[in-house]
């Protein structure tokens, strides 16, 4: 498991690799990703640890230079403490618009365990776009504010929950994770905007299964909270907007 440390510390070296590159003008000064999922949650603390990180790229010439940081063996290229940071590129795959194209990364560290990286263009599996709004309601944490080169953005709890809310049904992990939102507290006002805006982006039979997934997790939350002698009159209220505008 990845914890917040080991997030820190994996980013910080990438950055120094980043920047030795941008250096010698093999990618562009600035790589900029967007930290979505179970990484995102354990860096602000609230959950302790993360099996893998998901980022998003916007495009995928920023996943070819992002590519390149992770992949490059060149000895000269040691961080740290005198170390070599390098990736294996385990999965790729892209769709035939290039929307959503995923590359799944793997660093083998006998000292500090694997660290698995899932890169996604635009859109996370063929489900919600990555959108103007949502990189507007993104933030810069304070741990990442000295990196040179690569500049990870972490989305807002808002855009975690809709990400994980249009997951397959059978994701228990996700369950567990929104359930976590929901106690430290979302905007779901800003969820429906998102998804006003979403049906914009994606096609409208997409949209609506998606939304249907969403639904459904939402009455799943709901009758745990219901077991555990607990209420979201926030979530009830998102439920209902759900039923009459979107399901």
């Amino acid at each position: 498991m990845i914890t917040r440390e080991r997030l820190v510390e994996e980013f910080a070296l990438l950055d120094e690799k980043a920047t030795l590159l941008a250096s010698r003008g093999v990618i562009p000064e600035e790589i900029r990703l967007y930290l979505i999922g179970g990484g995102n949650l354990a860096l602000r603390g609230i959950k302790d640890a993360t099996a893998d990180v998901d980022v998003v790229v916007e495009n995928v010439r920023v996943l070819g230079f992002l590519d390149e940081v992770l992949t490059n063996p060149s000895p000269e290229l040691k961080v740290g403490q005198g170390v070599r940071v390098i990736y294996v590129k385990k999965v790729e795959h892209e769709y035939k618009v290039k929307l959503g194209a995923v590359s799944v990364y793997r660093k083998l560290d006998p000292e500090m365990r694997d660290f698995n990286m899932d890169v996604f263009v635009k859109r996370v599996l063929r489900g919600l776009t990555l959108s103007e709004g949502m990189k507007n309601r993104s933030v810069l944490p304070s741990e990442f504010e000295d990196f040179e080169t690569i500049k990870v953005r972490l989305v807002s709890l808002e855009d975690i929950f809709l990400f994980k809310g249009v997951t397959s049904l059978g994701r228990a992990k996700d369950i567990d994770d929104l359930l976590r939102l929901i106690e430290h507290g979302v905007d779901f006002e800003v969820m429906l905007g998102e998804l006003n805006n979403q049906r914009t982006i994606i096609g409208s039979e997409r949209f609506e299964w998606l939304v249907g997934l969403l639904y459904e997790k939402s009455l799943i939350l709901r009758k745990i909270l219901a077991e555990k002698g607990l209420k979201s009159r926030s979530l009830d209220k998102f439920i209902k907007e759900l039923e009459l505008s979107f399901v």
